[in-house]
């Protein structure tokens, strides 16, 4: 049987496993940026992918290989979400910018 953790323990287990969100937004508007800018990079690939094909076609049905390979060749824009950090690095951080006289201690 697995002892029980002592406060102590608990509360380095917390600092370790918990993540926060150290980008320049707050959780709730990152939630709606995370979104709109996958949604972006999608649109802008189908955009992309639509002006090649209506150069391509010109009113003449066009050979299906140079449609492939037209397709194939619109580069897709890149965007990956920053992975949160630990609480305990975020509350390294949050320490480090805070300035020198301020008297409450996170």
């Amino acid at each position: 049987m697995k002892r029980p953790l002592t406060p102590q323990e608990k509360k380095a287990l917390s600092l370790e496993n918990d993540r926060r969100n150290v980008v320049a937004e707050s959780q709730w508007g990152g939630r709606d940026a995370i979104a709109k800018r996958k949604q972006w990079v999608t649109q802008s690939h189908r955009k992309a992918v639509h002006q090649e094909l209506s150069s391509l076609s010109g009113g003449v049905p066009a050979d299906p290989e140079a449609v492939e390979s037209a397709v194939a060749a619109t580069r897709r824009h890149n965007w990956r979400k920053q992975p949160d950090v630990p609480l305990k690095e975020a509350l390294l951080l949050r320490r480090s910018r805070k300035p020198e006289g301020s008297s409450n201690d996170p």
